[in-house]
């Protein structure tokens, strides 16, 4: 990989950036490997190809180029840039045929010591304490002043997941059960907006729509669309969403998530250029750096923030290489629908979802959490329980992205 990358690139920064997230991605990505379909070599030079070409690809930025504050991008919308597809002469067929032709490259000690340090990082994640979901720390993101804390909110995420599993749910598939038939209290239960998990978890895929992310650009607002916080906490388990909310949408090209995404993307070849790494050493410097229990993670060294922001590249220049994966990440992409049968996104996979619409991936699965009652009674035209459900289910496919705000 060393002799094949020199004769694309004249930096042994770029080289050496390349081979050790080759290595990163393969060795997460294992598992993916099909012996039926492909030799170990192609293989592992299809993975390397991807990551050659996203190299080549990434602009060359001055650090002089960046706002003096170090703030975020100071536009409105981040401008997409063209989709990621991967380059024909950098299959991995041709790469390994190249390799088997060159002749071989002495590996220098900085190489050696980032790839040592980086598989004694992944030897090391077994031993991390869990997050509350049940994932373990990146090690070099991970203090121990934040295990504590982590134990407490892996606890309570627990217990949580234990009533809504034992009572919550029965509850919710009770009252589903009740409201599919038409059984006295129905019409309270749908008033209520109707039991989203427990729909969920009989209709299941019924509930998925593939859309171009590109196209899916409104996004709701949830101070704006929820004001009653206690409305917003609770609209997350009914799937019917009464009144305004899909009035004050906002654009999602402007959102904080996508410029981070379209930032760190943007100056992948040195992530310590990019605002975002600029405005979290701002932090640190006021001595308040960026800490999540939840995710055991404590941004207080420069070294912690340049890996928080590589991780990020990693995830993307995975979903480059092997397109999205929706099993991986805590929750589905979400998205609801709006009073005249247009899809929004919604606060489920926002991170994901802008590393899709800055890559140009052309196809995601999102589940519908939410659907606007105007909506609802319209395509059910006057059916009530089941037979209501099974004309929505069935007009689902056809929603598309609604247009985005002007």
């Amino acid at each position: 990989m060393v002799t094949i990358g020199r004769q694309f690139m004249a930096s042994d920064r770029d080289i050496e950036d390349v081979v050790h997230d080759t290595l990163v991605l393969a060795w997460h990505n294992v598992w993916r490997f099909d012996a039926s379909q492909t030799t170990p070599g192609h293989w592992l030079m299809s993975v390397f190809g991807s990551r050659l070409g996203s190299q080549l690809r990434a602009p060359h930025i001055e650090p002089g180029a960046l706002p003096p504050s170090g703030r975020l991008l100071d536009v409105d919308h981040v401008n997409l840039p063209p989709p990621q597809l991967p380059l024909e002469p950098l299959s991995g067929e041709r790469l390994w045929d190249m390799a088997r032709q060159l002749p071989g490259a002495e590996i220098d000690d900085e190489l050696k010591s980032r790839l040592y340090c980086a598989f004694e990082l992944l030897s090391a994640t077994a031993a991390m304490p869990l997050t509350p979901d049940g994932e373990h720390a990146d090690p070099s993101l991970f203090d121990p002043i934040l295990a504590p804390r982590m134990q407490l909110s892996r606890f309570a995420f627990r217990a949580k997941e234990a009533f809504n599993r034992h009572l919550g749910m029965r509850l919710e598939t009770a009252a589903l059960a009740l409201w599919r038939h038409q059984a006295p209290g129905s019409r309270r239960i749908e008033a209520t907006g109707l039991p989203r998990r427990a729909i969920e978890n009989r209709y299941a895929d019924a509930l998925d729509v593939n859309v171009d992310p590109r196209a899916l650009l409104r996004q709701v607002n949830y101070p704006r669309s929820f004001p009653d916080r206690r409305l917003r906490h609770r609209i997350g388990g009914r799937l019917l969403w009464h009144g305004n909310w899909d009035l004050p949408l906002t654009h999602a090209l402007a959102s904080r998530r996508m410029h981070f995404i379209a930032d760190i993307w943007e100056h992948r070849r040195d992530p310590a250029h990019s605002a975002s790494f600029h405005q979290l050493a701002e932090r640190l410097a006021r001595g308040k750096p960026v800490a999540s229990h939840s995710e055991g993670m404590l941004l207080d060294r420069p070294e912690r923030i340049l890996a928080y922001l590589k991780r990020y590249l990693l995830y993307m220049e995975s979903m480059a290489c092997f397109g999205f994966d929706e099993g991986l990440g805590k929750d589905r992409l979400g998205a609801a629908v709006d009073r005249h049968g247009g899809l929004i996104k919604i606060n489920k996979g926002l991170h994901r979802m802008a590393m899709a619409q800055v890559l140009g991936v052309p196809s995601v699965r999102v589940r519908v959490r939410g659907i606007h009652r105007q909506w609802w009674l319209q395509t059910a035209d006057g059916t009530q329980g089941e037979q209501a459900l099974e004309r929505v289910l069935t007009a689902l496919p056809s929603c598309r992205p609604s247009p985005p705000p002007a």
